[in-house]
């Protein structure tokens, strides 16, 4: 028997899709592809990455993944969690239920020294294990004491853009913080070794130098099924599923340290539980065993964690008071709510009001409001048929709220990260049957965030799709919107092309190896006349500046020909722009070395170039003594307040 078999078999019964338990399949196929070899007898080791979707299931990919290590030959799997002991349960008993036939090692099983280390040389096991300094150095050192370095070993590094990079890799002292270190000689304590990074968001990955140890080598798409509903259908230009609201409630809502502040609900917070209400009553009448949740996400203080419970609780108390009376204001603002879903939801059309607001009145006074931070699904678990939650400062990833119909949103940072707003979208998920039914209620400038981040994180996956080397991973950003924490960024190690700016090579290389990509371009340029220009197809310019060679040994890491061909090809899918500008000029006297962001031409030569287009100017150097006459290029984006963010 296999482990991959009956891994297989238990996603069956889970997901009860063959189509979608084969894409994990394949996936998992795929990585075993491109891993360490478990055995080869070569000391050897690798890394590579999984790249999911928030609450899209990766733990399936998993599992599979590691299954299938074991029927290959790896003696050792490891799998890292959050240093959550709620979160760390549920995943030592999701890897029991899908490992059946191999000893199975937790946190506590480590402790016990001898037990562990007779435990992992008599047979294949997995291990289990927090990102924790103490759990992780405890583990470590059983290792080394087994001297068991020719053991095989796979690790599963979940959610590995969290905890396992480097903190304090800004501060350029060369310190390494504790759990990066650990997780570093864990790898290289085995012989071989695959060391796989599973997250949805990996930015900061993709932004550690290329030769960084915990930069993937290679990277793999994991897609969820088709009833998964994601940014597109939440972010994407047709979406009807959003509600914007005013910031200012959001301020309402976050009195801080007011000793008694004012049980009011913003308008936007009504409208909001009031198609909730709604919405899930309609769910509950067709599937009488359903439950259903609304997610209030707006603070990070306790004290207004606390403020939003209780408004929660005062709306629960005047809803129920107020329908048994037949309140008629209360009444309209419910057909309010009940009008704007029959807008998504066919179902609601033909489902009486004054029906759906009986089961209101019945159901009210059950309504449950609940505190949490989420670190597990059962801090969500939905027990009565209407749950409000108010999101903590920990509503953790990879938690999945079940029958999450309606989400109010207004976390705002001043600089607000890419791959911590993406976390937090516990909106998205398998919920393709209630999507009439789904809003996300949100004030305009967080709406803007989130579709910008749809866009990076639409722009990042094409570009792996269609480019499998890691040779550029760049991330389009828009507006005030930063990839990730800076802490995990060492000093320098990242590039930046910026809407309305000027880039070219530091210099060329001028010997006779340029003579064949100089001709090349003489060709393609012949019909631009000297100090002019003229509009070209924009896959143009990646061509062009592909052929041009710059001098290594003068780079200032600021223009990287992988980078710019890159950076056009997502700005022309991005903005849907299908040409740009070339300007020629020929017989150039360039000679000296420029800054990067300097520019080789004039002023005005620039201006003479309509600035509504990328525009790419080549300058054809003059020969000279050793010299090559070559082509020297320089770049311009549009302004806009857009970047293309990459490693050096």
């Amino acid at each position: 028997m296999k482990h991959t078999d009956q891994v297989i078999a238990l996603l069956r019964t889970q997901i009860q899709n063959d189509q979608e338990v084969e894409d994990i399949r394949k996936t998992a196929s795929d990585v075993a592809s491109r891993w360490v070899d478990p055995l080869s007898g070569r000391k050897e080791q690798t890394n590579g990455l999984v790249y999911g979707l928030v609450q899209s299931g990766k733990t399936g990919v998993l599992t599979v993944t590691g299954a299938m290590g074991a029927d290959q030959g790896y003696r050792t799997i490891i799998i890292l969690t959050s240093d959550n002991d709620a979160l760390y349960d549920q995943t030592l008993g999701r890897v029991q239920e899908a490992f059946p036939g191999m000893d199975i090692l937790g946190k506590s099983d480590c402790r016990d020294q001898q037990g562990f280390l007779q435990r992992i040389k008599s047979g294949t096991c997995a291990i289990v294990a927090t990102k924790n300094a103490s759990v992780l150095g405890t583990l470590l050192e059983n290792l080394k004491k087994g001297n068991v370095k020719g053991l095989s070993c796979l690790i599963i590094d979940d959610e590995a853009d969290q905890a396992s990079l480097n903190t304090q890799a800004s501060r350029a002292t060369g310190l390494v913080s504790g759990i990066n270190a650990l997780i570093t000689e864990i790898r290289s304590f085995f012989d071989r070794n695959t060391y796989l990074q599973v997250t949805a968001t990996p930015q900061a990955l993709f932004l550690q130098t290329p030769d960084h140890p915990f930069r993937p080598k290679f990277t793999l798409l994991s897609h969820p099924g088709r009833e998964y509903v994601g940014g597109d259908d939440f972010f994407g230009d047709n979406s009807t599923l959003v509600r914007e609201f005013p910031m200012s409630d959001i301020v309402a809502l976050a009195p801080g340290p007011q000793p008694n502040p004012a049980l009011h609900l913003p308008g936007s917070l009504c409208r909001a539980l009031d198609t909730f209400m709604i919405a899930a009553t309609y769910k509950r009448t067709r599937e009488p065993d359903q439950n259903c949740a609304f997610l209030c996400h707006v603070s990070t203080r306790k004290d207004d964690h606390t403020h939003i419970v209780q408004l929660l609780r005062r709306y629960k108390t005047d809803l129920s008071r107020k329908l048994g009376c037949n309140d008629d204001a209360t009444r309209k603002r419910i057909k309010a709510a009940y009008d704007d879903l029959t807008v998504t939801h066919s179902g609601i059309r033909s489902a009486p009001f004054d029906e759906l607001l009986d089961y209101i009145r019945f159901f009210s006074p059950g309504i449950t409001v609940k505190l949490v931070n989420g670190e597990t699904d059962e801090d969500v678990a939905v027990r009565s048929p209407y749950n409000l939650f108010v999101g903590g400062n920990k509503l953790g990833r990879g938690v999945t709220i079940k029958n999450l119909l309606v989400s109010y949103y207004g976390r705002n940072p001043r600089t607000p990260q890419s791959d911590t707003v993406l976390q937090h979208a516990r909106m998205y998920g398998y919920r393709r049957k209630d999507i009439g039914l789904l809003r996300l209620f949100l004030p305009p400038e967080l709406h803007s965030v989130f579709r910008a981040i749809n866009r990076m994180q639409q722009a990042l996956r094409e570009l792996i799709a269609k480019n499998p080397n890691e040779e550029f991973r760049g991330l389009f950003l828009e507006g005030s919107l930063k990839a990730t924490r800076r802490n995990v960024l060492a000093p320098g190690a990242v590039g930046i092309y910026t809407g309305g700016s000027n880039y070219n090579p530091a210099q060329m290389l001028r010997d006779a190896s340029t003579r064949e990509a100089t001709a090349t371009i003489d060709g393609l340029l012949a019909g631009i006349g000297n100090k002019s220009y003229a509009e070209v197809p924009l896959e143009r310019l990646g061509k062009l500046v592909a052929l041009t060679i710059p001098d290594p040994s003068r780079a200032e890491h600021v223009w990287s020909t992988e980078a710019i061909v890159g950076s056009i090809e997502k700005y022309q899918t991005l903005m849907e722009n299908k040409t740009a500008y070339v300007y020629v000029d020929r017989d150039r006297g360039l000679d000296a070395d420029r800054r990067e962001t300097q520019g080789i031409l004039e002023g005005r030569e620039v201006r003479n170039v309509p600035a509504d287009k990328i525009a790419l100017f080549m300058l054809r150097t003059k020969a000279g003594p050793g010299k090559e006459s070559v082509w020297w290029p320089q770049l311009r984006f549009p302004s806009g307040r857009y970047a293309f963010a990459f490693a050096v």
